[in-house]
């Protein structure tokens, strides 16, 4: 029949099982911030023996109240005049054991707080049975695992904290919740004698003391990590209680911490444990909580108890670190209580039983890296390099650079080509006024006037020559026209010309005549009118004989102006459509090869990544470790490319050297 302390058994997908009505010597085993533990016992012939298979889940219960859910890890059966089987179980916490974080993970640092490191952990289940539920603390410390399990790493995350911590469970429902908060500073319980303490034995252990310690972190020999950097210089922290038990030294040692700012409070912490002797106290109790269930009866590790013993002349308050009840249906409990934990009171010694598992965790090397690069460079074209720092970098130890500036240097002179044909750019052609005239009057040169005689002419008779009679209209005729051949400055011949010839006369009617080079005609006609009737007159053909006695012409021009008027205009440019064409044959160019060299600078400018390199000393032997990229924390950024720029003040050819000293860790690659 099943009772208030009856354990309950589920599979692994917690399913109940069965009910544990003949379980005997169930019992339970709490450590502050560590491994619980439980133990029952089933009879040999008890059919539910089938349910408590390795993995299963079990319930223990404890005066009606539920202690926690534990999983089957160890069985063992004995068989005398009865046979038993009695039950190994730890805390269902070690379901984390069941993953690992393979080789090398890092996780945390600047804007990654705490509860972002445990999601990052707890993400890493195979089977996802646990989640975090309240997480107190937002440190931004940087962790770094490798090859290990997600619980030892789960429960090595609150280690550098100055505060204390308690982990907590709520495991009633699926998934199962953590909570990392901080440990209670109130009193919550008591021991004292007479009341519910039956015995009491102290202990007192200064083996581990230490009033300084050196932590010292990743890395072998000059390289290994320290705290140096973040503590003002000294590789060691002192604790105030120096002056008390005197100079105790340490060193400590945990390779797995890279970062120094996280090394140093995990020290202090452990510092803190370590400085006054370890003092512990296990009592012989009665829980009383069965009695009177009231909370401040009820021993749960982690509590604050006060503990009162007139007798041994011991007041004193302190935390529960222990809690021990072999068997739940008695009254008898074990409850040890300590100044601090044990485990991390024999840190020392537990980090010297670690070697073993320290030889899982890769150390590195010193390396080093000569570069060399040659370029022609002119100040609009600087030589640049670029060189990687690995993320396994873990010191830089030394990087050197060496300058030398050479002549320029080219390799050839000309190029060849293969002729072709080349267009021009087309024009669509258009019309393009001119600039415009607004026209104006401009005199001519200005002419003062002269008298000119003309040639003197001798004269002469000229002989008629017969024409042809010619009839005309008696109203309207017309004489024949006279007309020179051969005139020059002796006279004229002439010979009568066949009319019509347009009539010269004076202003006054009267015929004209020419002389020189114009024609002469002496032109006359008849008009007869009579009324309604007409008369035709015929002139036989004769002939004139005209003297022109010799004779001379003056003609007098007076002063006089020109003026030309040129009336407002514009001109216009019509260019049509066309294209031009150029045709270059194929032809080639012989390339003449050779080394040819040119200027040679005198001095340089140097940038490290976007810092100015002073120089001071040369080119021969540059320290760049100043000059070199970093982080928001200070540190040479790493898993990047830096860039070397050298900007001559005239056209040259540079030859540059870097010389790299690092020490690296041996993590990254593949197996191939």
């Amino acid at each position: 029949m099943s009772n208030a302390n009856t354990p309950r058994v589920y599979n692994q997908n917690m399913e109940r099982l069965a009910n544990l009505e003949n379980a005997i010597q169930v019992g339970y085993k709490q450590v502050y911030n560590g491994l619980w533990t439980a133990q029952f016992t089933l009879p040999a012939d008890d059919p539910k023996n089938k349910h408590c298979q390795q993995f299963n889940y079990v319930e223990i219960y404890d005066g009606g109240q539920r202690v926690e859910l534990f999983r089957i890890i160890k069985s063992r059966l004995t068989r005398g005049q009865q046979g038993f089987r009695e039950y190994k179980c730890e805390h269902v916490i070690t379901t984390l054991l069941d993953d690992v974080l393979f080789k090398f993970h890092q996780i945390g640092n600047i804007g990654v707080f705490t509860e972002d490191v445990i999601n990052d952990i707890l993400a890493r289940q195979t089977v996802t049975r646990w989640r975090l539920g309240t997480c107190e603390f937002r440190h931004q410390f940087l962790y770094k695992w490798e090859s290990d399990n997600l619980l030892a790493a789960l429960f090595s995350i609150p280690r550098p904290f100055a505060e204390e911590w308690h982990f907590t469970y709520d495991t009633t429902s699926y998934p199962w919740t953590i909570n990392l908060v901080k440990a209670e500073t109130q009193i919550g319980c008591e021991l004292r004698r007479r009341k519910n303490m039956q015995g009491v034995t102290k202990e007192e252990d200064s083996k581990n003391l230490v009033t300084r310690l050196y932590p010292l972190g990743y890395g072998e020999g000059d390289n290994q990590l320290t705290i140096r950097d973040v503590n003002n210089g000294v590789p060691y922290l002192d604790a105030d209680t120096i002056s008390k038990w005197g100079l105790k030294s340490a060193i400590w040692t945990d390779r797995r911490l890279e970062d120094p700012a996280s090394m140093k409070a995990t020290a202090e912490t452990i510092l803190e444990q370590l400085k006054n002797p370890y003092i512990s106290y296990t009592v012989e109790s009665i829980d009383l909580f069965k009695r009177t269930k009231q909370d401040f009866d009820r021993f749960i590790e982690g509590k604050m108890v006060r503990v009162i013993d007139r007798q041994d002349n011991i007041d004193i308050d302190t935390r529960i670190m222990e809690i021990d009840k072999p068997d739940v249906t008695k009254a008898d409990v074990q409850v040890v209580i300590a100044n601090k934990d044990r485990n991390v009171a024999g840190s020392i010694a537990a980090l010297q039983d670690r070697a073993r598992i320290n030889e899982t965790y890769a150390q590195g090397a010193e390396t080093q890296i000569p570069m060399t690069f040659i370029d022609n460079a002119e100040p609009d074209f600087p030589a640049v390099f670029e060189f990687f720092l690995p993320a396994s970098m873990v010191n830089i130890n030394e990087a050197r650079l060496r300058i030398q500036l050479l002549p320029f240097r080219a390799f050839s002179r000309a190029i060849q080509g293969g002729g072709g044909t080349t267009q021009t750019s087309t024009s669509g052609g258009g019309t393009t006024a001119s600039t415009t005239n607004g026209g104006g009057v401009t005199p001519s040169t200005t002419w003062g006037g002269w008298a000119v005689e003309t040639t003197t002419w001798h004269g002469q008779q000229s002989p008629t020559t017969s024409t042809e009679s010619v009839r005309t209209p008696t109203k309207s005729t017309s004489g024949s026209i006279f007309r020179s051949t051969t005139p020059d400055n002796t006279g004229a011949q002439w010979s009568l010309m066949q009319a019509p010839w347009p009539a010269l006369t004076t202003s006054d009617g009267t015929p004209s005549h020419n002389h020189g080079l114009f024609p002469h005609r002496h032109d006359h006609a008849h008009t007869i009118d009579v009324a309604g009737h007409s008369h035709t007159v015929t002139i036989q053909g004769h002939g004139h004989n005209v003297t022109i006695p010799g004779h001379s012409h003056n003609v007098t021009i007076p002063g006089h102006d020109h003026f030309v008027t040129i009336p407002a205009h514009q001109h216009n440019v019509t260019i049509a459509a066309h294209q031009h064409n150029i045709t270059i044959p194929n032809h080639t160019h012989n390339i003449e090869f050779g080394i040819f060299t040119g200027t040679r600078a005198d001095s340089v400018s140097i940038r490290v990544d976007d810092t100015t390199v002073p120089i001071t000393g040369g080119l021969d032997n540059i320290d760049i470790i100043p000059f070199l990229r970093r982080d928001s924390s200070g540190r040479i950024v790493r898993n990047a490319w830096h860039r070397l720029e050298i900007v001559p003040n005239r056209l040259t050819r540079i030859s540059a050297s870097i010389f790299l000293t690092i020490f690296t860790n041996s993590r990254g690659g593949e197996n191939l």
